[in-house]
């Protein structure tokens, strides 16, 4: 018996017909857990290693029965909302709340999955990929599950299923290097290239980052691209975006996808219990980019912006 397919991962969404996270359509594998918690992060129920409660107070009925059913006593009701004792719930792996919840205001937020399991649904979506597509596992940090991950990226490539990995690099080395022999394609984020300022906006420094960005660069063979989230008065400036090009280019790589900074997430934070910090960062002006583009293009780069990518 294979016993790679009873490890299990804990994920929190599968979406298939992406087109924008590797060539071809392809299905991207969100998987929870984050040694980074960045002030513009669009998936903030991808940080926490475990599954956890997600809560819509518009649809609270306030009736009580989650709070009957928590074994943990982890949920109070104050005059407005319920509120969480959330590390309570980091320990729970039942979740009698979001069963009993009536009004569908309470569901729980990731859940675990066997690599047999995934690659079945994996399977499916198959035949709507098209030429050239396959899988992405993105997240939060797909290598913080390093040997779930391994795994399936393993029964994957030996199948012919194009894989790629969307990561921040920050992370041990010994959790990258197993899964290197079965990937194809590896975006790498580049927040910011001064430690200090990144760990203003990330919570830590980039020291590993970047030691992981020069390992890869000489020991993966696949294609690297950076990808960079543009984030106005961040990292956007002229003297940041020349330090950044000279590391790529220390690299021996060449390509960078630039991301506007954007909002989609926004409403994922009143459902954790959070306050969106982002709302400070404002858009980024399409001339912003063009100049940010045109300073990279100059130092020998290829620059994507947004969804213009080469897939």
């Amino acid at each position: 018996m294979d016993r790679t397919k009873l490890i299990h991962g804990t994920l929190f969404d599968i979406q298939g017909f992406s087109v924008h996270d590797g060539p071809g359509c392809r299905t991207l594998i969100f998987l929870k857990g984050c040694s980074l918690h960045c002030a513009w992060c669009s998936n903030p129920e991808g940080i926490s290693p475990y599954p956890e409660p997600l809560y819509q107070i518009s649809k609270c009925t306030f009736d009580g029965l989650c709070i009957e059913a928590c074994p943990h006593h982890a949920i109070k009701q104050n005059l407005e909302h319920l509120v969480f004792d959330r590390s309570l719930c980091s320990t729970c792996n039942t979740f009698e709340c979001t069963s009993a919840c009536c009004s569908g205001a309470l569901r729980k937020g990731g859940f675990q999955i066997t690599v047999d399991t995934l690659f079945k649904k994996i399977t499916r979506d198959r035949q709507y990929w098209g030429e050239g597509g396959g899988i992405t596992l993105t997240g939060g940090e797909p290598f913080t599950q390093s040997g779930f991950v391994q795994a399936l990226l393993k029964r994957c490539y030996e199948t012919f299923i194009h894989t790629a990995v969307e990561t921040c690099g920050n992370v041990p080395w010994k959790n990258i290097e197993p899964c290197l022999p079965w990937l194809d394609w590896i975006f790498f984020d580049l927040k910011h290239i001064d430690s200090k300022k990144h760990k203003q906006c990330t919570g830590s420094s980039n020291h590993l980052i970047l030691q992981s960005a020069a390992k890869l660069a000489i020991s993966f063979p696949g294609r690297i691209i950076f990808r960079m989230p543009v984030i106005p008065g961040f990292n956007d400036d002229s003297d940041h975006i020349a330090s950044l090009c000279d590391f790529i280019l220390s690299t021996g790589r060449q390509e960078i996808n630039l991301l506007p900074v954007h909002h989609f997430g926004r409403e994922k934070y009143n459902l954790l219990g959070q306050t969106y910090y982002t709302k400070e960062f404002n858009s980024i002006p399409h001339l912003e980019i063009e100049r940010i583009r045109s300073q990279m293009e100059m130092s020998g780069i290829r620059c994507y912006t947004g969804s213009e990518t080469p897939f």
